[in-house]
Parts: structure tokens; C-alpha cells; sequence
């Protein structure tokens, strides 16, 4: 008999459903696509219609599954060892916020980094916990912040015994990871949980060249990107929970509250059929990813002015582990930006990198990329670094990473507060009521109940000096900021 892991049991049922050409009575409108535009058929194609159904019989009910659905999650606990599983429709973000307000009441302390990806200050938000910041270690050279070590969040806990939990990030959007083992200890040992946002690492339990998922070193619960690296639609997401120190009734209350009531079914037919392609392919599918991403490294080196990094980064503070098939590109001794090598290989050579930071470009290299695509890349490559040959280099850059600010109150009393919008150069010394983002990668320069600090202030300004996209604020172009009124 057939392994039930080789079955996708959602998106079959979906796909019966299509094809029994149902007369529709029900949500959405279109009807299977019967009531789309020429436009709508041209670009999108009927198929895609014939599948958005709702939660018609049959279907099942993602806010509190019984049939295909919960079968469908049985199966992905399966696959990564887990105890519990949840498809996300509203991407990793909810995945995160929900394990916030899964272990935190108003007024507790959670234990995060500094480097935590924007969702997470909303979940701080929604939840009114109140974040006890860990310093990442950081490369100042490349400008980019790494794992946190078991040291500094020993520190965090000794000095805040009360925390709830410790909620950390592995791998981080650059592919280091961190020794989670002794976190994890530590964290038990005083009863608290151990969440992880994995959104960059599902991929990890499906291959043994890659670091080791969060679950297998203690972690009690994941949040991860199922379409980041994996071959899902983007914004379908997984929540994983092991163990006893998560209680599920209350997350899945949560998760009722902060999921979509009309959950789109092609994001959890994508969803099941993405952990269907890692059971039956993954480890194929991993070994020519990791051979292709190798086939980058190499090349990168052997162009001058450009630095990248591999498994010899590994044994650094905070660095445990590399994802290889991220492919980090320092273009600092181009006298560049990463900026600015994002806009010459879109509009030069069509190609599109992940981010771009100030010294650096990121390239993720996944299962749809061919030895074809990394060739072309690295012929642009060469090709920049033949026409900034000669060239005079720009003057050093400035730190990549800002100071950290002072928390003078909590991101919900910060964000509830009364407020004034003020030209950005006047908020010196005030307090935000804002989250202010360079993104990608979401890390927050500035979280709500922060001081606004002169550093703070010229490294926006830089960031806006270079291009680079700030998120957050209700003035897009962040020439005003939200403080709270004095």
C-alpha cells in the first residue's frame, strides 16, 4: 500500500472537485472563471480559477480542520518530526505573531534579537509583551548581523528571570546559524519554551549537507517560509510545534483570531503539495541546488573585487552552520553598494537578486534554477568587474548596522499613544510610535518606544541617500516621523 506520505490529500480533493464541473452557487465570484476578463484569462489562464474554490463541502475548514485539511497537517508533522503542524495562509508573519500571543500576556518579557524581522515587533505590538533585546554577534566587514549566542542570552535571562520565552532567529536571512542545543537547554531548564522563526530554513531536515533544523536541536516551536527556498506560492507558510511547552489549545485560538476566515485553497493546495515534492524529491532536489550554489561561490571568487563566503565562515561567533545555498556577494571592494549592483544586473542582464544591503548582494539559489542561470550571472559579474576596473572607488562606507537605540516604553504603549508627525530631523531625542524598516531584509532600525537617536537619524538618511526601500511609516518617503506627543 502506498505510503500516506506520498499523497497530497488536499489538493486532490481540490482537484476532484474541479473537475466534477460543479454548478457553483457559492464564493468566489468568478465562478471557476467562468466570469473573468480576456485580460484576466490571458495573463492568469483558466486553470488557476477552476481551483480558487472556498470552503465548500468537502473541503474542510483550515480554522478548525476535521477532514482533507487535518490530514493534510497530520502528514506535514510527519515529515519534520513534529507533534503538531499548521498551514499559514497569511505568510511566516502570523506564524511568528502567533507564537507571541500563544506565550505572552500584556506586560511579559519575551527574549528576542535585535535583528528580529518586523512581524515580530507586530506580534510584540498585538500582544503587549515586552521585548528584552539580544545582541546578535555581527560581521562588521560585510555589515551583516549573525547568530546570538547562548552567552548573551544566559545574560538576558539572568537579568530578566521573569521572561516568558526565548524566541530567536535561525538561519538568519544570510544563511548562518547558531547552535540552538545549549539555547535550548538553557531555556528549558528554566521552563520556558524555545521558538525559532525558521522561515529560511525549511529545507534543513531534508538534506544532511545542511545545518539541522530547529526541531531536531530542542526547539518547541517553527515558523518557516514554505515558499523562501521550497516550491510553494508566496505567502504560504508552516507553524510546527514538539513537545509539551506549547499550549496548542491556546495557539490554535490564536491562530482562529489572526488567519483569514476565506483562506485562499491555492495557497494550501501549494502548501501540500510543496511537503509532497520534499518527501518524495527533497534530497535530489537539495543535492543539484547545493551543487549549483557551489558552482556560484566558486565563480565569485575567482573575479576580483568581489568576496563571498562558505563553510570556512563556520566557527566564528554566532556562526555554527551555513546554509550553502545562500550565496552572499560583498561588493565593498568595487567601491559599490550592494544597491547599486542590484540595479546594474536588473536592467543590464535581467536578473534579479533577493537583497541588496549597503556592502553586499544575496543570491538564493533554489530547485528552479539551472546551471544556465548561474553561468549568467557570473558573466554579468565579470562583466561589472571588467568596467570598474581603473575606476576610482567611492570613499569607505559608513557602518551597515545602527546603534542600538534606548527603549524608554513598550512597542504597544509606543504604538497606542498620542502622537504628532514631525519632520525627521526634529524627532532627535523623542520617542517613535513607529517601526521603521529597511526591506528586505525587515530588520528594524527603529522599533515603537525607541529613542530617536542622532545615529539613528543620519543612517536613514543615508539608507534614503542610497535607494533603499524603508517600510513602516506613514510617510513613505520618511522625510516625517511619529513620536509620541509631549
Amino acid at each position: 500500500m502506498k505510503d500516506d506520505l506520498n499523497r497530497a490529500p488536499l489538493a486532490e480533493a481540490v482537484a476532484r472537485y474541479a473537475a466534477e464541473k460543479v454548478t457553483r452557487f457559492h464564493m468566489p465570484g468568478h465562478k471557476g472563471g467562468a466570469g473573468i476578463s480576456k485580460k484576466a484569462l490571458e495573463i492568469l489562464g483558466r486553470r488557476l480559477f477552476e481551483l480558487d474554490i472556498t470552503g465548500v463541502e468537502g473541503m474542510d475548514d483550515l480554522l478548525q480542520p476535521t477532514g482533507v485539511i487535518r490530514e493534510a497537517q497530520e502528514l506535514l508533522a510527519r515529515a519534520y518530526g513534529a507533534d503538531a503542524s499548521y498551514f499559514l495562509i497569511n505568510g511566516t508573519s502570523s506564524g511568528l505573531q502567533a507564537l507571541i500571543l500563544g506565550t505572552c500576556n500584556p506586560g511579559d518579557e519575551i527574549i528576542v534579537p535585535r535583528n528580529m524581522h518586523k512581524s515580530m515587533v507586530s506580534g510584540v505590538i498585538l500582544s503587549g509583551a515586552r521585548p528584552v533585546f539580544v545582541s546578535p554577534e555581527v560581521d562588521a566587514d560585510l555589515g551583516i548581523a549573525l547568530g546570538v549566542t547562548r552567552e548573551r542570552v544566559a545574560a538576558a535571562l539572568d537579568a530578566h528571570p521573569a521572561a516568558r520565552a526565548v524566541f530567536l532567529i535561525n538561519p538568519t536571512y544570510y544563511g548562518t546559524t547558531c547552535d540552538l542545543e545549549p539555547i535550548a537547554a538553557l531555556a528549558h531548564a528554566r521552563g520556558l519554551p524555545l521558538l525559532i522563526d525558521e522561515a529560511h530554513g525549511p529545507h534543513f531536515y531534508f538534506h544532511e549537507a545542511l545545518p539541522p533544523g530547529a526541531l531536531t536541536q530542542g526547539a518547541d516551536a517553527v515558523a518557516q517560509g514554505a515558499h523562501k527556498i521550497l516550491c510553494s506560492l508566496t505567502q504560504s507558510s508552516w507553524l510546527h510545534v514538539k513537545g509539551e511547552r506549547i499550549d496548542r489549545g491556546r495557539l490554535q485560538a490564536v491562530l482562529a483570531v489572526l488567519l483569514s476566515t476565506s483562506a485562499s485553497y491555492l495557497l494550501l493546495m501549494a502548501l501540500d503539495l510543496a511537503r509532497l515534492q520534499m518527501v518524495e524529491e527533497g534530497h535530489a532536489l537539495l543535492t543539484r541546488t547545493i551543487e549549483l550554489a557551489e558552482r556560484l561561490r566558486r565563480g565569485v571568487r575567482r573575479l576580483p573585487g568581489l568576496r563571498t563566503f562558505g563553510e570556512e565562515y563556520v566557527g566564528r561567533p554566532g556562526v555554527d552552520g551555513l546554509d550553502p545555498t545562500k550565496v552572499t556577494v560583498s561588493v565593498k571592494g568595487l567601491g559599490l553598494t550592494g544597491q547599486q549592483v542590484e540595479l546594474y544586473l536588473r536592467y543590464r542582464h535581467r536578473i534579479q537578486v533577493e537583497l541588496s544591503d549597503l556592502y553586499n548582494v544575496l543570491f538564493i539559489v533554489g530547485p528552479g534554477n539551472t546551471e544556465e542561470d548561474v553561468d549568467h550571472l557570473l558573466r554579468a559579474l565579470g562583466e561589472l568587474v571588467r568596467e570598474q576596473a581603473g575606476k576610482k572607488p567611492r570613499a569607505e562606507l559608513p557602518p551597515a548596522l545602527p546603534p542600538q537605540p534606548r527603549q524608554l516604553l513598550t512597542p504597544r504603549e509606543a504604538f497606542f499613544a498620542p502622537a504628532e508627525s514631525v519632520p525627521l530631523a526634529q524627532a532627535r531625542g523623542r520617542i517613535s510610535t513607529e517601526t521603521v524598516t529597511c526591506y528586505p531584509p525587515g530588520i528594524p532600525i527603529l522599533c515603537p518606544g525607541e529613542e530617536v537617536t542622532p545615529e539613528i537619524i543620519e543612517h536613514i538618511e543615508l539608507m534614503k541617500r542610497n535607494g533603499y526601500r524603508i517600510q513602516g511609516p506613514q510617510d513613505g518617503g520618511l522625510t516625517r516621523l511619529r513620536v509620541v506627543k509631549e
